[in-house]
């Protein structure tokens, strides 16, 4: 996309102004890292921010063979048709459950070129071993995988399984029984989820709908924005009262999916549901006693009898409800990571930021949240450190720089929030005249 030369972004403290304050935000891996517990983006429309998660979540579906069909042509630099036919590379380092690995691929014509993953014992005496290496189709395993007893069958599967556009990290998922590190690190992949601003919860949902969820926090977070919502109720219909006449094909559609799932299941003991969208919102059909029903979520307000969809509610409201399940899994679990594009979409700033708190408070041991942002209320020093918050900013050429407030090392004393707005770090728009447009003249005539 906007991304030309290697781009860097890291969660890793500095010295200076940005580690002085929120110590508790800094943990250390088990590999003797220290990192960051949150990660704010600031820039201009169109700077790259987005970008930077659309790069993380191209990478994450190639990972789990999402993308069927790579890109015939590059998306590098999309600015620069020369790039069309240069490759991508993508790495990451991350870790999940004490276990610190290097990821990387490297994306042409529609292929993966290259990919390894090395696991990080020690950062202190440089101690790392290669689990695997690949370059097209050819992947060679480090000791680690040798001492299966399963090895022989492994290499025999890569070199009749392995697809060109599939990663050996998804080809390899569950193929091992007595070592399960490669298991883990995919595990712990998924474990990074990313959040748009028109993101929709279905597990979540499900969860809620199904009962296996209880809705206490997400109802708390409404009641306490000041939503004038006093609970979330579960409501089950006849499918027959739930889908209009018009709606008659999709219905059977729905029940003809459920019925085949019923019956392609292992368990016939075990309940299963179909869950979809309808109406802009998450629902779920189920079958009791030969008949189906429709689970779907109401709201309740204060001072009132009536129940509302979703759908009826604000986009505020909505946002709130699906970001609730990022915030509790933030708060109370570990080895979480969330990347929300536009935090403070539909919300009011003073309420952003109380989200915000929500999470910078809690001593969570390892959960992080990256978001992008245009809210400059948030610039607060009792929310974010220094080293926390990135820039982006648009070179001359059209491509993306990504860095810290960090270079600057602003002094303590200093407002952020205004030298951020006066544009001392960058990231804001230089605008043209805008007077221009309604001085009566047709932009072409103009040209």
């Amino acid at each position: 996309m906007s991304f030309k030369e290697e781009t860097e972004f890291n969660m890793l403290p500095s010295k200076g102004n940005g580690s002085r304050q929120l110590k508790d935000h800094i943990k250390k891996t088990k590999s003797g890292v220290e990192v960051l517990k949150t990660a704010a983006i600031y820039g201009a429309n169109a700077s790259g921010k987005s970008n930077l998660i659309k790069a993380i979540s191209y990478f994450k579906n190639v990972v789990f063979n999402e993308e069927q069909l790579l890109m015939p042509q590059s998306k590098r630099f999309r600015i620069d048709s020369s790039f069309k036919s240069k490759p991508t590379t993508f790495r990451i380092e991350y870790e999940y459950k004490g276990i610190h690995f290097d990821y990387a691929i490297e994306v042409i014509k529609g292929k993966i070129n290259e990919e390894y993953l090395y696991s990080i014992d020690s950062i202190k005496t440089n101690k790392e071993k290669l689990l695997y290496k690949r370059i097209g189709n050819n992947v060679e395993f480090g000791d680690i995988f040798k001492k299966s007893k399963d090895f022989s069958y492994l290499e025999k599967y890569i070199n009749k399984e392995l697809k060109d556009n599939q990663s050996v990290l998804d080809a390899c998922f569950g193929v091992l029984d007595d070592i399960n590190i490669l298991d883990n690190i995919y595990i712990g992949f998924s474990k990074l989820t990313i959040v748009t601003p028109f993101s929709r919860s279905y597990v979540y949902s499900e969860s809620v709908l199904t009962g296996t969820k209880s809705t206490k926090f997400a109802t708390d977070l409404l009641i306490n924005s000041k939503t004038g919502i006093e609970s979330l109720i579960v409501k089950e219909i006849n499918a027959d009262t739930f889908f209009s006449y018009a709606d008659e094909d999709f219905k059977k559609e729905m029940i003809d999916d459920l019925e085949s799932a019923l019956e392609a299941r292992d368990d016939k003991s075990k309940d299963l549901v179909l869950t979809f969208p309808f109406n802009s919102q998450i629902n779920v059909l189920k079958k009791k006693d030969d008949k189906y029903f429709v689970s779907i979520l109401k709201t309740k307000h204060f001072n009132s009898d009536e129940l509302f969809d979703l759908e009826e509610e604000s986009d505020g409201t909505n946002r709130l409800y699906e970001l609730s399940p990022a915030f509790e899994q933030l708060i109370y679990e570990d080895d979480v990571v969330y990347i929300i594009d536009e935090l403070e979409r539909s919300m009011h700033p003073l309420l952003a930021k109380e989200l915000l708190k929500l999470f910078s408070v809690a001593k969570t041991s390892k959960s992080q949240l990256i978001f992008t942002t245009h809210e400059s209320h948030l610039l607060d020093d009792e929310l974010l450190r220094r080293d926390e918050i990135w820039f982006t900013e648009k070179k001359s050429d059209g491509s993306t720089e990504f860095y810290p407030l960090s270079n600057f090392n602003p002094r303590g004393d200093k407002i952020l929030e205004r030298g951020y707005l006066q544009g001392r770090y960058g990231g804001i728009p230089f605008l043209g005249d805008f007077s221009k447009i309604s001085n009566g003249k047709n932009v072409s005539e103009t040209c």
